[in-house]
């Protein structure tokens, strides 16, 4: 299994990726359509030969480096990043030791413990009851509008 480390020189923004990443990075470049499981061999030379081409995750600037994977640099034998499932950015490896199934980072975590959670649902301000996005019913270009769920409902 292949790993490889992609680097941004423009923001410094780093991801460890596997071989299936990399095949799906590959693919977003008109690379590998047809071959659902492509040898390894082949995915790690388009790789080198198209670093060049792929776009960072974080600034969209294209023109990646590929530097030496995570494995040779280090002595431990950590395979892949593992990333916080709201904000994508990798997990550290301290929090992983103590908590090896946590699927947020640190920040993220605290954000849900204390009650701040993003994917919270909105509330009526007049009735108190949950407010949900409808799509309007006039002609034209789809529009999207709140409405209260509360019975009756109130107009927003």
């Amino acid at each position: 299994m292949i790993s490889s480390l992609l680097s941004c020189p423009n923001c410094n923004w780093q991801t460890t990726c596997g071989e299936e990443q990399i095949a799906t990075r590959l693919r977003t470049l008109g690379l590998l359509r047809r071959a659902p499981h492509p040898p390894e061999e082949l995915v790690a030379e388009l790789l080198r030969s198209n670093v060049s081409r792929l776009a960072c995750d974080q600034c969209a600037s294209v023109g990646l480096l590929l530097l030496a994977p995570a494995d040779d640099r280090d002595d431990d034998d950590w395979q892949q990043a593992v990333v916080c499932e709201v904000c994508r950015k990798p997990i550290p490896r301290e929090r992983l030791e103590i908590f090896p199934k946590a699927k947020r980072c640190v920040a993220c975590q605290g954000v849900a413990d204390r009650g701040e959670d993003q994917d919270a649902p909105d509330f009526c301000p007049k009735c108190g009851a949950l407010v949900e996005l409808r799509v309007s019913q006039a002609s034209g270009i789809t529009r999207y509008k709140q409405f209260c769920t509360g019975t009756p409902s109130c107009r927003l």
